[in-house]
């Protein structure tokens, strides 16, 4: 199983120390919707972990599209994103709410890891499915 394979397996169990596992020492991970990104190493990328793993405890991703540039340097993966979202997540708290949500992904690997990713999604999509859901839009 190539190392996306393995990262997104470990996310998908919830396995945050599985998930740190895939990266280099000196990971940048940066998610365009987080206020505090871009995030170094791997206590700061386990931690972001750890929160969204508490905010939406049954998240799961499933790949839809995956491409990869410069002999496997790079890889880009288009995913779904599902779960329910009972703390707070994209600047909203959930009450629970169900989100599906588009996602990508892309990452830059370096000897066998994954040295930097950035992840892309669109926060108001799941504010407005939040927000429906609630019953207040």
């Amino acid at each position: 199983m190539d190392i996306i394979d393995r990262h997104f397996a470990a996310e998908n169990a919830h396995d945050v120390a599985a998930t740190l596992e895939t990266y280099t020492d000196d990971i940048v991970w940066d998610d365009v919707t987080h206020p505090d990104a871009p995030f170094h190493g791997k206590d700061e990328v386990g931690s972001v972990y750890t929160s969204i793993i508490d905010a939406i405890p049954d998240v799961v991703l499933e790949c839809v599209k995956r491409f990869t540039g410069e002999e496997g340097r790079y890889v880009v993966d288009e995913s779904i994103l599902m779960g329910h979202v009972h703390g707070e997540w994209a600047g909203i708290n959930g009450g629970g709410a169900p989100v599906r949500i588009r996602i990508l992904h892309v990452f830059e690997l370096r000897d066998g890891l994954i040295c930097y990713e950035n992840a892309w999604f669109d926060a108001a999509e799941v504010q407005r499915q939040i927000t429906a859901w609630k019953g207040e839009g």
